[in-house]
């Protein structure tokens, strides 16, 4: 059997709630890795230090109702600066009224901005960095580098080959999520489809809409996800109706190559799975929307795949729940959020065992370490 590192620890309140972890980095994370790395201790949020002793059902509610929104606080203030910059400081929505290339291109300029910013920066704090040679080290669910067998590990590329590939395929979904924006811009400017400019007109729709969009986010990426996974088995195809099976082995197994994945391979899709992913951008065509419910579902569709892939424990995304889906393919499709996968039975964790200790994984089947062991099982 293979070795499972989880650094998810036991508080007197019980096991940490698998809603409190988080899809994308944020300033705490930033300075806990940082903490960590000078004393070898992870500290407690700067806000909620008590958190581990509430009652469980107060967990719980706080982690459903403001928790998960909390969580994306990056996310909605990237959206948020795009729709001022967009919308308000310039004349670029007038323009958008009609195709032209200077107000498209300013479009893919701020996203490929956004892009190598977040995930440049991620990367390199959790990877290429001092820290990532520190203490940080304990906290990697898999203690193999993907990147690189020796030696520091580059930004944009690597001598296995994953790294470019991963900045390559998540570039190509930050443009095709820059051309979903500007065909909602030109759809809204032109009136093709109607749209309200004033946020606050109707204050309790707006902020409802905004709120759902966490929701709805985890409700469309369990089923987008689980639909490109084998419906029965892995060798079926369409004469055994295994859609599934299919777009797993054409589409979807691109993803898969990140078995052992870093903060650029949350992107890291087909161009065909991107264009399915980000449809959760779409409501707007469906319900009158305030540009803001376009630009934060875009944006939490373009950033919150960083934390929930960087690989490591906390202070990184603490995301085992889907690093264990890379590993093993057919459980944990979804997020624990709106937790399909318990529903459905396809749920399995490592066990919460305490920080930097190492045990064998006694709930899950034999993980696949290396790229050989990945093939194998495949």
């Amino acid at each position: 059997s293979r070795q499972c590192v989880v650094v998810r620890e036991r508080s007197e309140g019980g096991p940490l709630h698998h809603h409190h972890r988080i899809m994308t980095f944020s300033y705490h994370n930033v300075r806990a890795v940082r903490h960590l790395h000078k004393t070898g201790d992870v500290p407690l949020p700067p806000f909620l230090p008590n958190y581990a002793s509430w009652p469980g059902w107060l967990q719980v509610t706080y982690n459903y109702l403001i928790g998960c929104h909390i969580g994306h606080l990056l996310d909605f203030s990237v959206a948020l600066l795009c729709y001022y910059i967009f919308f308000v400081w310039t004349n670029t929505f007038e323009q958008a009224s009609t195709w032209q290339l200077g107000w498209v291109s300013r479009v893919v300029a701020f996203n490929l901005v956004c892009e190598f910013t977040i995930y440049g920066f991620w990367h390199w704090f959790m990877y290429a960095s001092e820290y990532a040679r520190g203490n940080l080290k304990s906290k990697k669910f898999n203690k193999n580098n993907q990147y690189e067998e020796n030696g520091p590990v580059g930004m944009f590329s690597s001598t296995s080959g994953h790294l470019q590939r991963e900045v390559f395929l998540t570039t190509l979904g930050w443009l095709q999520s820059s051309a979903y924006q500007c065909v909602m811009m030109w759809l809204w400017a032109s009136g093709r489809v109607p749209f309200y400019a004033d946020f606050w007109a109707t204050p309790s729709k707006s902020i409802a809409l905004l709120m759902f969009v966490t929701y709805f986010r985890e409700f469309h990426f369990y089923w987008c996800h689980r639909m490109m996974h084998p419906w029965w088995n892995r060798k079926n195809g369409l004469a055994q109706g295994d859609i599934g099976a299919v777009l797993y082995r054409y589409v979807h197994s691109w993803h898969h190559k990140s078995y052992n994945p870093g903060p650029w391979s949350g992107l890291a899709m087909h161009p065909v799975e991107h264009f399915l992913y980000y449809t959760c951008t779409l409501l707007p065509l469906i319900i009158p929307s305030h540009p803001m419910h376009f630009l934060y579902p875009k944006f939490h569709a373009d950033i919150a795949p960083i934390g929930g892939h960087d690989g490591y424990g906390e202070p990184g995304g603490n995301g085992d729940f889907h690093w264990l889906h890379h590993a093993k393919f057919e459980c944990n499709y979804g997020v624990p959020l709106i937790n399909f996968d318990r529903l459905f039975g396809t749920w399995q964790d490592c066990p919460p065992i305490a920080k930097q200790t190492t045990t064998t994984a006694t709930t899950t089947a034999a993980i696949p370490a290396t790229k050989t062991e990945h093939k194998k099982k495949k």
